[in-house]
């Protein structure tokens, strides 16, 4: 073949699948990340800012480019959506495939660990353009090495999570076991869901051990309930340990770091354009405990402004998947509390009455929600999108017509995307829990009081915030300063005090060279964090020199507690909580205040609950 014919070759395959040729040379992987949504956007940043002039960034379609978990047969598949940085020379990548917490501890925890891999047609073209390029700049095409990369796979090296892993090993032994009460706990008061009943082959709550078959390891996938063809989206239930030796491969496992990154509050975000949720400014835990439980999805269950109840009738109620991070967290720290032995549980689970095996997917079924006019009924969202466009759709796409209610961690991208649009309208809003704003100081502007309002809030209380909603300071759309959006000049301000109990702590877990790239990206993400894009509390310390301004960080922690699964058996080392060092569970953990980073007092076993502060004893 003519070297006329070879370049023109070259030239018609890159024109084909929109790919850029270049120059073959060693390729590094700073870090290949997968795991939860909520750092996905400020991570990007950081990783653009490294790669320094010429870089390049490409995302893909939503939920197009897999995480393969090689250690099952037939192998198990994940999909998520994710971004590629490069440098100049195309010699250092970074990606962000996003999916769930407890997705993104497995594939990293698993050995092999998973593989991050996308088709030709997939990788092709010049990118979806999922991130605003008021940001960045516009996607590009991918170059030739970094497609090979993908398409041949490359292994997750870091695991971005809104719980930490005792706590996803705990939410992926209980999803992964069979409904009913833990056999060590068959003893103490129990609500009767230690197992979630997604795979019967195991007893409740019991993680599997080595040496069984794949059913042990494997359970049902839990499936969307959005109405019609519309999703098929599920969360895929697979076991995974965090120390030790891997429970199906039996290789070991690494030991690993936790990686705190910052605070993003949860929220109940609801519709209101049906009138049955129209008067709705505030929840108690009491109330949503109730609603999510499905013991009373009923509008009556809320009170309005003036303190009597809304006018009685069902509504939707939407509930993420019980493997994901903003689920335990809300589970844990809003609803049923973490269990306390010999205490029990403090509430009820938003599993009670949903009868896993059964219910699969969870979508309105007879039984499974008490309301007034037989009209409250309770749906499964898989994801923070489809959780978003489920509250959005409730009246319009939902059988009984009804406004709904959900809950997500808050960022201007999770309520403001482009197909689901909650901000600054006024259908939407979000609520006050126990009377404490999650995202202002104060619920709307309160002239009347001397209050006053934050300048990047709505000017109707309860209206979740959009880019529209920003100060003339800001300009047309982000970036934004997060001195510009509070008034105070720090964001999210009752999460900082300790008063809004719902927030949670993001972290990277990741081991070696990838740790290393993991911390920088870390610092990256934080300062944008507070000049751009407020997407959470940074946890530590970030000084800014122009203008001059620093943001304390998070001055608090949650205590930190043991987890156990079903049958006694610890989950993680032992909890430790002194300033930089932590371990153990803590997503139902005590909030605790601290006078600068790194000063908390050493606390263990303190568990939140509605009922006071609980101790959980050093064994069941």
């Amino acid at each position: 073949m003519s070297r006329m014919k070879s370049i023109f070759l070259v030239l018609l395959l890159t024109a084909i699948v929109g790919i850029v040729p270049l120059a073959q040379a060693a390729t590094t992987v700073e870090v290949t990340i997968a795991g939860s949504s909520a750092m996905w956007q400020t991570l990007a940043l950081g990783a653009f800012s490294e790669a320094g002039a010429g870089a390049g960034h490409w995302t893909s379609a939503s939920n197009a480019i897999n995480l393969t978990d090689s250690r099952v047969t037939p192998v198990n598949v994940d999909a998520g959506t994710i971004w590629i940085v490069w440098n100049a020379a195309a010699t250092k990548v970074w990606s962000f495939n996003k999916v769930d917490s407890v997705v993104g501890n497995r594939c990293y925890f698993a050995q092999p660990q998973c593989s991050v891999n996308g088709t030709l047609a997939n990788l092709s073209g010049s990118g979806a353009q999922q991130i605003s390029t008021v940001l960045w700049g516009a996607d590009s095409a991918l170059p030739s090495n970094v497609v090979s990369l993908f398409t041949t796979g490359t292994p997750v090296n870091v695991a971005a999570t809104d719980i930490r892993p005792e706590d996803a090993n705990f939410a992926a032994c209980r999803a992964n076991s069979a409904l009913g009460v833990g056999p060590a706990f068959t003893s103490f008061p129990s609500d009767g869901l230690d197992g979630l009943g997604y795979n019967p082959n195991n007893q409740p709550g019991v993680c599997p051990a080595a040496g069984l078959a794949q059913a042990n390891y494997e359970g049902t996938s839990i499936k969307s309930g959005y109405p019609g063809a519309a999703s098929t989206d599920a969360a895929n239930v697979l076991a995974f340990n965090i120390s030790g030796n891997d429970p199906i491969s039996g290789s070991k496992i690494p030991a690993f770091t936790v990686v705190e990154v910052g605070v993003e509050p949860i929220v109940f975000i609801f519709e209101r354009a049906n009138g049955q949720l129209g008067g709705l400014q505030n929840v108690s835990t009491q109330q949503v405990d109730k609603v999510f439980s499905g013991k009373n999805c009923d509008a009556g269950e809320f009170d309005g402004p003036d303190g009597d109840p809304l006018a009685p009738g069902g509504i939707n109620v939407f509930l993420r998947e019980p493997i994901s991070g903003t689920y335990n967290t809300t589970e844990s720290n809003v609803m049923r509390g973490a269990d306390v032995y010999p205490g029990g549980t403090l509430g009820y689970s938003m599993e009670t009455g949903v009868n896993g095996p059964v219910n699969n997917p969870l979508a309105g079924q007879p039984g499974t929600c008490v309301s007034s006019d037989g009209f409250g009924a309770r749906y499964r969202a898989i994801g923070t999108g489809e959780e978003v466009k489920s509250v959005f759709n409730s009246s319009a796409k939902f059988p009984n017509s009804r406004d709904g209610i959900g809950f997500t961690f808050f960022s201007y991208g999770n309520v403001d995307p482009g197909s689901n649009p909650l901000g600054n309208n006024p259908n939407y809003g979000y609520a006050t829990l126990n009377n404490i704003d999650p995202i202002f100081a104060s619920y709307g502007p309160q002239s009347s009081t001397g209050l006053g309002f934050d300048p990047g809030q709505p000017a109707t209380a309860g209206v979740l915030p959009a880019a529209a909603n920003l100060p003339a300071s800001c300009g047309s759309a982000f970036p934004c300063p997060e001195y510009d959006i509070w008034a105070g000049g720090l964001s999210f301000p009752n999460v900082r005090n300790g008063s809004y109990p719902a927030w949670s702590l993001e972290r990277l877990v990741s081991n070696g060279t990838p740790l290393t790239a993991a911390k920088t990206l870390v610092k990256d993400s934080q300062a944008f964090v507070v000049t751009s894009v407020p997407d959470y509390i940074p946890a530590t310390e970030v000084k800014i020199t122009s203008p001059a301004f620093t943001d304390p960080g998070l001055l608090l922690v949650r205590s930190h507690y043991q987890q156990y699964d079903g049958n006694s058996n610890l989950i993680g080392a032992a909890p430790v909580n002194t300033g930089t060092k932590e371990a153990g569970g803590d997503m139902g953990g005590t909030i605790l205040t601290c006078t600068k980073i790194g000063t908390c007092v050493t606390t263990t076993q303190e568990v939140q609950g509605k009922q006071g502060l609980q101790t959980r004893p050093a064994t069941p």
